[in-house]
C-alpha cells in the first residue's frame, strides 16, 4: 500500500519567501502543501480544522509570536513535526521555540536543497539545524542569558567554568607529575595541543609554572586532589577503560551499561568516563543521554563536555533536542 503524502503547513508573512518554501514543498512528490499562511490568526484558525505532519514557521509573525503557533500544534497535533524557518535572530527567540516544541531551525537564505534535505530529515526524526544557528545557540546555553563583560571580575567569575574539562583534565595530570609527552600520549593528543592547553591554563590561573598552576587549581577548586592517592600502575595504563569499553559495546552492552561498569571497575570522574564512551564508539546523543541521566550534568555542562571532546558545535545541540 502506497503512503499517502506528508502533509505540510506553512506559515510565512513575506511573499516572496513564502512562494519560494512553497515551491521547496511542491517539487517533491512525497510531500503535500496542504495550506499556508501569513498570519497568526488564520494560521491558528487553520490548525483547529486541519491536520498535518510537518509544521514549517517563521517566528517574527505581523500579529503574533511563531512560539505560539508552536505551542499549539504540540498540544493540538502531538504527533506533526515543527521547523522553524527564519531570518538570523536573536538567541532567545531561537530557544525560545525549541522549548516550545520545534525540532529544527533553519535560515531562510539556506538553499532549496539543503532546506528540502532538512525537511527530509525531520521526518525521519532528525534535528536539522543550520550551522550558523548551532554556533548561536549554543553560545546561549555556555554563557547564559546574562551577558558578561569580557574580562570578569573575581567575583564574577564562575570557578566551574574557567577551565574547560580538556584543561582540568590536563592540569589533573600535570598534579601528577606527568610530561606533555606523557600526557599527549595519555589523552592521545599531539604534544604541540597539550603545550596550548598548559598556555591556557596559566593565563586563567594567572600562573607561571606547574607548582603555581596546581596549587592555584586546588585552591580555586579547579583540581580534585582525590586521585592522588591512587597507584600508579592504576593511572598508567590509560587505554584500559576504552578497550573495556569497546568489548562492551561490541558485545551489544547499551552506553548506560557499559558506563556503569567502567565506573565502577576505573573509578573515573565524569570527564574521564564520556571520553572513554566516546573512544570506544558511542556518539553524541549517547553521551548527552547518560551523562544527563546517569551522570546527573545539566544540559549546558553536556555541551560544554561534548565539544570539549570534539564534538561539533551542530553535533552536541542535535544531541541535546534528541533528549527533548
Amino acid at each position: 500500500m502506497t503512503q499517502a503524502p506528508f502533509r505540510v503547513f506553512l506559515v510565512e508573512d513575506d511573499q516572496g519567501t513564502l512562494h519560494r518554501m512553497a515551491e521547496i514543498v511542491r517539487a517533491n512528490p512525497e510531500w503535500n502543501l496542504c495550506g499556508m499562511a501569513a498570519n497568526y490568526s488564520d494560521a491558528a484558525q487553520w490548525l483547529e480544522l486541519h491536520e498535518l505532519d510537518v509544521l514549517l514557521t517563521d517566528l517574527g509573525l505581523p500579529d503574533g509570536n511563531g512560539k505560539q503557533l508552536i505551542e499549539q500544534t504540540r498540544a493540538q497535533h502531538p504527533k506533526a513535526e515543527i521547523m522553524v524557518i527564519s531570518r538570523f535572530g536573536d538567541e532567545n527567540s531561537v530557544v525560545e521555540a525549541i522549548k516550545a516544541g520545534a525540532s529544527g531551525y533553519l535560515l531562510k537564505d539556506e538553499s532549496p536543497e539543503h532546506i528540502a534535505s532538512a525537511i527530509q530529515q525531520l521526518l525521519q526524526g532528525g534535528s536539522p539545524i543550520s550551522p550558523a544557528i548551532a554556533r548561536y545557540i549554543l553560545d546561549y546555553f555556555q554563557h547564559g542569558e546574562t551577558a558578561v563583560s569580557d574580562v570578569p571580575s573575581n567575583e564574577a567569575v564562575d570557578n566551574d567554568a574557567l577551565l574547560t574539562p580538556k584543561e582540568k583534565m590536563v592540569l589533573q595530570y600535570i598534579s601528577r607529575g606527568y610530561s606533555n609527552k606523557e600526557i599527549a600520549r595519555a589523552l592521545e593528543i599531539s604534544p604541540h595541543t597539550v603545550a596550548s592547553h598548559i598556555k591556557r591554563i596559566y593565563q586563567k590561573l594567572a600562573v607561571n609554572s606547574r607548582n603555581e598552576a596546581v596549587f592555584e587549581g586546588w585552591r580555586m577548586g579547579q583540581l580534585s586532589m582525590r586521585q592522588q592517592t591512587q597507584s600508579s600502575s592504576a593511572t598508567a595504563s590509560q587505554k584500559d577503560p576504552r578497550q573495556i569499553a569497546q568489548a562492551l559495546r561490541e558485545a551489544g552492552k547499551s552506553v548506560g551499561d557499559t558506563l556503569e561498569i567502567v565506573q565502577v571497575v576505573f573509578s573515573l570522574n565524569a570527564d574521564q568516563t564520556l571520553q572513554v564512551l566516546m573512544q570506544s564508539g558511542f556518539g553524541a546523543n549517547d553521551l548527552f543521554g547518560v551523562g544527563r541521566a546517569q551522570l546527573g550534568l545539566d544540559d549546558k555542562t553536556l555541551i560544554q563536555k561534548l565539544l570539549a571532546l570534539g564534538f561539533t558545535h551542530e553535533q552536541a545541540l542535535q544531541a541535546m533536542l534528541a533528549q527533548l
